[in-house]
């Protein structure tokens, strides 16, 4: 398995104001948002993405003018690589200033450890050296004892643990907007995400994705694929979907 050293850029759009959205880059990365606080001008970065790709998130930002010395906080949906690698490459270069980290549950546990093994599955035989980072141990925010967390005044995100795809996996979700951030619990297009990793289960996504289905979604930003503003209209098909592969589970 190849994986090019790209830094190339990041595309970058605002989805709705002071919500930036960057598509991922090559294989095993992933989709980035970025939330500003129009007050203080911090920024608040919704997943790391696979460190090989942050030099082109940088490049995206800039055509937004935004700073990445800006970012102060990093909330991540889910602990497998293509999601949190970059981590350790952006607390490298902001040494000075390191952002606060935010995860959920088995997720923070395993950034708090450095488990290198549970964010690159034995099954991929990858190591972060091939993505030239080491995973070290993390002080982490466990999200597990938060209800919601306030990005600004204009965004209010309701935590959602939906396991499934991993045991860590979390949506962020603003009621007001109707935005939904469920890393790889879906996708576009009725896609969904893969339950055969370690700590992934097909009943349980099952259940995860019939939650998140009833909710009032327009803004869909899952961590890959395009994104989508009929997300209600996605989320059911998602389920749609899963539900065929149940029966047969």
């Amino acid at each position: 398995m190849f994986f090019s050293k790209d830094d190339s850029e990041k595309i970058g759009k605002e989805v709705i104001k002071n919500l930036f959205y960057f598509s991922e880059n090559q294989m095993l990365d992933c989709n980035q948002y970025i939330i500003k606080d129009s007050n203080t001008g911090d920024l608040s970065l919704f997943d790391a993405g696979n460190a090989i790709s942050l030099d082109g998130l940088i490049k995206g930002m800039e055509k937004l003018n935004l700073n990445y010395k800006n970012i102060t906080r990093i909330f991540l949906t889910h602990e497998h690589v293509d999601h949190v690698l970059g981590i350790y490459k952006l607390l490298n270069y902001l040494k000075e200033k390191p952002p606060e980290v935010f995860a959920y549950g088995e997720a923070a546990r395993i950034l708090e450890k450095g488990e290198e093994k549970r964010i690159l599955p034995v099954m991929l035989g990858l190591t972060a050296r091939r993505f030239g980072i080491e995973i070290i141990p993390l002080q982490v925010n466990d999200l597990s004892n938060f209800k919601e967390i306030v990005i600004s005044s204009e965004f209010r995100f309701k935590i959602y643990h939906t396991p499934g795809h991993s045991l860590g996996s979390i949506c962020y979700y603003e009621p007001e907007k109707k935005i939904i951030i469920p890393g790889d619990l879906i996708f576009i297009g009725g896609n969904f995400g893969r339950y055969d990793f370690p700590g992934g289960s097909l009943p349980t996504l099952i259940e995860s994705i019939k939650f998140v289905k009833d909710l009032d979604i327009k803004y869909l930003l899952p961590g890959h694929m395009g994104i989508s503003e009929n997300g209600k209209k996605s989320a059911e098909l998602s389920y749609r979907m899963i539900k065929t592969m149940g029966s047969f589970y």
